[in-house]
Order: C-alpha cells, then structure tokens, then sequence
C-alpha cells in the first residue's frame, strides 16, 4: 500500500482507520478532565495529596490578613500593646513560611504525577499507534502525529501540576473568604460580592462565543505544524530545483492561517473578556460607598470598615487564578481531544493466538482490497509454496506492493482470504505473525542509532557474533568496518551516514537476523547502483534460502529465476508462470521484458 495510492482517496477509511488530526466537534473543556481521569489510576495518591497541601496553603494565605484585621479591631477598642503587634508578627512569619512550603510540596507532588500521567498517554499513544493500520499514517502528516505525542500531551501537564490543585485551592480560598465575610457582616459582604455574578456572567458568555472560533483554530495549527514539518524534510528537494519560495507557498499559506484564526479567537474574545476582568476587580468601588454610608448611620464600626477594605478588595483575587485555569481548558481541551481521538482509532483486531504454521505457504483465495470505495484488488488468487521465490510484476498502480502489504496485515482484506501456514492471517495474533513475517521495504529507515542496534531491531536478544553474522550474509561486513567505531558508529539520522546501498544491506541483514520463515521484499534494488545491486542480490540469495520468498519487482532482471513469477494488472493476477514460458507466451510478461530490454539499450546523447 503506498502512500499515493492511500492519498488518492482523501479521507477513505483503511482497516476500519478513522480519520486523524482534529476532531470534527469543537472540543469541549470536560474532554481534559476525562482524558485526566482515564489515566489517574496511576497518580491518584500523589495528586489528592497535593491538592489537599495547596488547599491547606491557601489556608494558610488568609491567616495574615486575620491577623491585620484583629490588630485594627483593637487598636480601634484601644485594647492592644507591643506585644501583641510582635506575637503577630511572628505568627505572619510562620503563616508566611508555612504557606511557601506546603505550596513547593503540593507543586511537587502535582509535577511528579503530572510526569507520571504524561509517561503513561504517551505510551498508550505509542502502543496505539504501533497497532493502528498503515493506512492511518498515509493520510496522517507526521507534524500532526508530532503535535498529538508532543504538544497536545505537554498541555495535559497544565491540568495535572496547575489547574487542579491551583483551582481547588483558590475555589477553597474563594469559599471561605466569602463564610468569614458574611460572619462579619452580611451587608458589606454582598457589596463585595455583587460584581462576581456579572463577571461570571461575561465570561461565560466569552467562553461560549469564542468556542465556535476553537475547531478552525485547532485546524488551522494542524496544518501550520504539519506543513512546516513536510517544508524542512524536503530542503534538501527545494534546495536543488531552486524551488525555495514556492516550495515555501503553502506554509506561509497556513502560517497565516493560523494568524488569522488565531486573531478572529481573541478579537471574539477580548470585549466580554476584558469585561469580567474590570468586573472582578471593582468590588472596591462598591464597598467604599455602601461601608461609609453604614459608617456614617452607625451600622458599622471602623474596624470592620477597614476589614472589608482590606480583604474585600482582594476577594475576587482568587477567582482570577480559577479564570485564568479554566480560560486556558479550551486549548487544553483541544490536545485531549486528539489524544483522545488517536487513541480511539480502531486497530486491527487481535486474537492473540501463537497456531502451529503448517509450513510457509502463503495462500491467497479470491482477496479483494479497497481505499474506501475503490477497489484495488479483485479475486486475487494464488498461492507462494515454501521454500521457492514468487515475483509480482506489473505495471506501475497495478497493486504489486498492496498485495505485498496484506501478508503481514499492514491492512486487512475487504474481501476473501489470505493463509500463512494453513491459518488466515487475521486468526494468527499479530506478534507470532510478525515473527513469521519479515519485510524488507523499498524505502528504507534506520534509526539514528548505531549501526549493531539497527540491525538488532530484527532480534532485540541477538548477540554481537548473530548481528556480525547477519551482517556479513547481509555483504555489510566491509563497509561497516571501515566506519569510525565499526558497528558501534552512530549512523545518523535515517542513516545518513551510510549510501543508498548500504542502507538497503542494513535492513537486509536486520531480516537475516530475524530468521522469520516468511520474507516478503518490495523491490529492495529499484533505486541502487549495478555494484550495490550485485551486492544486495547476494544479500537477497542468502536471506531467502530455505525461506518463502514473495518479491515486488520492478527490475524484472532480479527474478528471471524465480520458481513463479505473478504478473499483476488492474488488481487482477493475468499471467503466472516462469520467465521463459511466459515470454513465450507473449503476453502482458513479455511486452513488459521486451520493454525492459529495450530500456538497457537506450544510450543517452550529449
């Protein structure tokens, strides 16, 4: 299945694989806290602990504020001395020092479970994505794949080690506040009060408005991260054919796309926003009237006057530390929704079960395959015995590399069958089939590794003397040898350091280590020089003695020996046989090699 053939369905569905990037509904903000309460098992302790201590240091905030109004009540009664002023003084200390170290130890604790819970969605991203069909990832942008794992996750930290005890705190804070006020005096405390309920009201208002501008938004930054992620992988392209501003055309397309939406979100969002900010912070404008008023008729003393002054003023700070929280959920909400969503995706079904393979056969009965609602494979029939080599050839589209894919359930059939050993493939659980199966693609990857540990990604226990083995059938032993710390040298990113050819020895000798009695190759010599193609053919002939062979060939002079050659046309097999009978059989096999040969004696001209 390759990617172009993927993309020529925008959208279609493979293996039952939803569509990726952003959620279709604007996400709502409870879509963090269930994704938070999905993952708590492992944090529980650590977190309720935490948001106990920040409460408890909140607590701890209001008692100097206590401590100045008890000291104005007595100077006004004129009951008060030295040592009163020192005893509070030293009580303001430990308040203060009390209230700094529970609150570094509930931030503490609430990191540390907020790093634990972060470990934890990435690895069930990464298991997820490790069992997701492969047709999520051809319609998937690796910047959005990079933006879910990275970005997305990185937010959910905010909910853990901030929002949740920071806003329980000062919901704790808020409430007792708003007890003592009312203790006092009631009249005074609704005058603190009164502009809470319109604040609120703006903000809600503010929240609701500007979530219909979310969606766009978390689309528009899909795109931005997934083009400027394609832009710098293909420098090396643009750079080449000069192509450096068009090549940047779509990129700064979506940069201002984003800019765009992300200033239609605020310019929807500021006038209510800025609205319950003045709100929240004017009950001073209140309390000073309506406090000298009852002063003046004798309905309230000075003490309690400069009581609400004094903490009146600041009672609505709290709150602002709760909006400020809950403004940011709708970006939070954005990533948990697409974690949520990538981890919703539907895999490939898995039974699990380890079935004795009766020998390596590989049988595929009457197999159709579609992209959504295109077909590309109908009543493809045919079967690879063990122990010989079967070519697919064909013309380019035919659906060489679809039929390839579907052996080790890179996707499952839509219709009839494929065996491996006498079981259908989708019966075999997907570990012992990937233990069957090893596939060597065309395109290769090796990770920024050394070159031992990509090469033992064919057999994670494998000792240094099977990766040498492996590596010399592979004809990788020589190069390897001449690089700076042999097979301990780090090659690069994708390999870089290492040409086309010997890339291809590495994966060839990563399938040798894996001894899989299947191996399935996507043409591992379409790319390569005559002296890297001698060479890996020699790789190829050592890692498909006594093995079954299923070969994608687009040099048709790699498989002229092979036991059964399947020429594939329309995704339908027309031809089957070997290269001499079916050359002369002077049908589809052989316009194709005599196409082939007159391609080997074309001489370019100056």
């Amino acid at each position: 299945m390759s990617p172009t053939e993927a993309k020529a369905v925008p959208g279609t569905s493979v293996a039952g694989g939803g569509e990726s990037g952003p959620a279709e509904r604007a996400p709502a903000r409870g879509d963090a806290l269930r994704l938070v309460a999905r993952f708590a098992g492992v944090v529980r302790g650590p977190l309720v602990v935490a948001v106990v201590l920040a409460v408890v240091a909140a607590m701890f905030e209001l008692l100097p504020y206590w401590l100045v109004y008890s000291l104005v009540r007595d100077l006004v009664a004129g009951n008060v001395d030295e040592r009163a002023f020192l005893a509070a003084a030293a009580v303001g200390v430990v308040a203060v020092v009390g209230q700094y170290t529970l609150f570094g130890a509930a931030m503490t604790l609430s990191h540390r479970a907020a790093f634990g819970m972060l470990y934890e969605i990435r690895m069930a991203l990464a298991r997820r994505l490790g069992r997701l069909p492969l047709g999520y990832f051809t319609r998937t942008r690796s910047g959005e794949v990079k933006r879910v794992l990275n970005d997305g996750t990185e937010r959910i930290e905010l909910v853990v080690a901030h929002a949740l005890p920071d806003a329980v705190a000062g919901a704790a804070v808020w409430l007792g506040v708003s007890i003592w006020m009312f203790a006092v005096d009631w009249r005074l405390a609704l005058a603190s009060a009164v502009a809470v309920p319109a604040a609120f009201a703006c903000m809600g208002t503010a929240l609701r408005v500007s979530r219909d501008r979310l969606a766009p938004f978390l689309a528009a930054d899909a795109r931005m991260n997934g083009s400027i992620v394609e832009y710098l992988a293909g420098m090396p392209v643009v750079k080449v054919f000069n192509r450096t501003g068009e090549a940047f055309t779509e990129t700064s397309r979506a940069v201002r796309d984003y800019t765009d939406q992300e200033t239609a979100w605020a310019r929807a969002w500021v006038p209510l926003g800025g609205a319950f900010y003045t709100l929240i912070l004017a009950n001073i404008v209140v309390i000073l009237p309506v406090g000298l008023g009852l002063l003046r008729d004798g309905a309230v003393d000075v003490a309690t006057l400069l009581f609400f002054v004094i903490v009146g003023a600041h009672y609505s700070r709290p709150l602002l530390k709760l909006f400020a929280i809950f403004a940011q959920f709708a970006h939070i909400a954005g990533g948990a929704r697409e974690i949520t969503a990538v981890l919703e995706q539907p895999e490939l079904p898995d039974t699990g079960r380890r079935p004795a393979l009766a020998g390596g056969d590989v049988e595929f009965d009457r197999v159709g395959f579609a992209y959504g609602d295109r077909e590309v494979l109908h009543e493809v029939s045919f079967t690879a015995r063990g122990g010989q080599v079967t070519a697919l050839v064909g013309p380019s589209g035919a659906g060489k590399t679809t039929i390839a894919r579907l052996v080790p359930r890179f996707a499952d059939v839509t219709g009839g069958s494929i065996r491996v050993g006498g079981h259908d493939v989708r019966e075999i659980g997907i570990e012992a089939l990937m233990d069957a199966v090893a596939f060597v693609f065309q395109d290769t990857f090796l990770f920024d590794d050394t070159v031992a540990a990509n090469i033992r990604v064919g057999r994670a226990d494998a000792s240094d003397d099977d990766v040498v083995a492996a590596a010399r059938l592979a004809r990788c032993d020589e190069f390897v040898s001449a690089l700076p710390a042999g097979y301990d040298t780090v090659i690069g990113e994708r390999g870089a350091m290492l040409s086309g050819g010997e890339r291809q020895r590495v994966t060839i000798a990563r399938a040798i280590l894996k001894n899989a009695p299947i191996v399935v190759l996507d043409e591992a010599t379409a790319f390569v020089d005559p002296d890297n193609e001698a060479a890996i053919q020699d790789a190829i002939s050592a890692l498909a003695r006594g093995r079954t062979v299923l070969v994608v060939a687009h040099r048709l002079s790699t498989i002229v020996g092979a036991d059964q050659i399947l020429v594939v046309d329309g995704g339908r097999v027309v031809e089957s046989g070997r290269h001499d009978d079916l050359v002369a059989a002077n049908g589809t096999y052989a316009r194709l090699w005599n196409d082939f040969v007159d391609a080997q004696s074309v001489v370019l001209h100056r």
